[in-house]
């Protein structure tokens, strides 16, 4: 019998359905069969799994789990509402990095043979526009702690690692935002559990300004509560991930490149769906290796 295995899920920037829905849109995104991949699921093969959620402390009301990541690519409704950005310089560094007109962040994917007619429209520069308002707003507000938000999302993040079954191989799966929520809690919560293993997806852990206010070093950045690897998959066409999607030489452990990058290919228009990665091919070669189940 293969050892006991648990993956905790931290999902990413922006309103999400109730958490139970969310769950159960990324387990049945992981474990679709997609050509040659039969899928990765989880519960056939004994792996149990928790997600730390967050919308909440930014959105008073959940979105409908109706469509939500559907191929549709309907983004608009995940990201109505004006957000009210700070006007910090860190902010306007931020602002500056991803700006939609300028300097090509948001240059739109190419097509290819997965696009459907409908993802093949470009996003309006308006819905780019909201995605980013809702990265920077939720971001500097977990980075600087307003209103005890990064205090309390590390707190439900370690409450999640404590529960799971003593002896388990804990692997840590972040996206978007969950992503440095989960290398935070890491690396800046001393009594965070070890983890065995860390996937990162979508990651905007490559910009300076979201590394400055980490516990951090270049020659260092390897959390050390990690036990074995850290993959960050990655679409080039990611438009939170695009800066500088690659993290390897920003994580290092004693000056050594370690962090495994893997460049997966999504589709459509936008490429920094959750649920476009977790139907990737390398993606879930990865976690099965990091859940030991290869």
């Amino acid at each position: 019998m293969a050892p006991p295995s648990h993956i905790v899920f931290i999902h990413g920037l922006s309103n999400k359905p109730p958490v139970e829905d969310l769950r159960r849109i990324w387990l049945e995104a992981l474990a679709e069969s997609v050509d040659d991949d039969k899928g990765f699921d989880l519960g056939a093969v004994g792996v149990q799994d928790s997600f730390v959620y967050w919308a909440d402390l930014f959105y008073d009301k959940p979105l409908s789990a109706t469509g939500y990541e559907s191929r549709s690519d309907e983004l608009a409704h995940s990201v109505s509402g004006e957000m009210v950005l700070t006007s910090d310089e860190w902010t306007k560094a931020m602002q500056a990095k991803f700006c939609i007109e300028g300097n090509g962040v948001f240059e739109d994917a190419p097509i290819d043979e997965n696009t459907t007619a409908y993802e093949a429209i470009p996003l309006p520069p308006f819905v780019k526009k909201q995605v980013m308002n809702h990265f920077l707003k939720e971001a500097h507000d977990y980075l600087f702690d307003v209103n005890g938000i990064r205090d309390t999302i590390r707190k439900r993040v370690v409450d999640c690692l404590r529960q799971i079954q003593d002896g388990s191989r804990i692997v840590i799966v972040g996206h978007s935002q969950g992503s440095f929520i989960a290398y935070d809690v890491l690396t800046g919560v001393e009594d965070c559990p070890m983890v065995d293993g860390l996937l990162t997806l979508g990651s905007p852990l490559g910009v300076d300004e979201v590394q400055e206010r980490l516990v951090w070093t270049r020659e260092n950045g390897f959390p050390k509560k990690v036990k074995t690897d850290w993959v960050n998959v990655y679409d080039p066409f990611d438009v939170v991930a695009r800066l500088d999607p690659k993290l390897a030489n920003d994580f290092k452990l004693s000056g050594r490149e370690v962090v495994i990058d893997v460049k997966e290919k999504n589709w459509g228009k936008w490429r920094h769906s959750a649920t476009k990665y977790l139907k990737g091919p390398l993606l879930r070669n990865h976690l099965r290796q990091l859940a030991g189940r290869a």
